[in-house]
């Protein structure tokens, strides 16, 4: 299992260039490049990271990983939660998950989008206590699934993140 720690300014570079492989299969799903995770730029990652919660998973060296939590009004927002393509199916990305919410507050609850055109996402984050709350259609051929949980009390086993890197 590879390292989860804290994303360093230093990662954007690396944490867009990922984001962008792993949304162009959804890009082209959707007929459109017109995505967040696909128009988001690397210096609103790194804003990001100096100013949210962002990790990243690290193997051999290289990130394979990373997931980003941002404050809303009464919670948090997971954003662009992504796995290299070579590494999808090894539990890197609940280990994200799971890791992400064991640093935000005890009270909180999270919200997330995902595109429903990938049809592994909604049961992926439903394994993880999320619901569907809402399903929005911004554009014909894209289905958004609004989704919620509530992290308080929650006892899942979780990898521990590196401070100090």
């Amino acid at each position: 299992m590879p390292m989860i720690r804290k994303a360093k300014v230093e990662d954007a570079a690396a944490m867009h260039a990922l984001q962008q492989l792993a949304f162009a299969e959804e890009g082209r799903r959707s007929g459109t490049r017109d995505i967040p995770p696909l128009q988001e730029d690397s210096a609103s990652i790194a804003r990001h990271i100096e100013e949210q919660i962002a990790l990243v998973a690290m193997r051999d060296g290289r990130l394979v990983g990373s997931v980003r939590g941002v404050k809303g009004e009464n919670g948090y927002v997971v954003r662009a939660l992504v796995v290299h393509p070579s590494c999808q199916g090894e539990g890197i990305g609940s280990t994200l998950l799971r890791s992400l919410e064991a640093v935000l507050p005890s009270n909180a609850w999270i919200d997330l989008t995902t595109n429903t055109v990938m049809e592994g996402n909604v049961p992926f984050y439903e394994k993880h206590g999320y619901r569907v709350h809402e399903r929005t259609t911004p554009f014909p051929g894209v289905v958004l699934a609004h989704m919620r949980k509530d992290v308080a009390g929650d006892t899942s086993p979780v990898a521990p993140v590196d401070p100090a890197t």
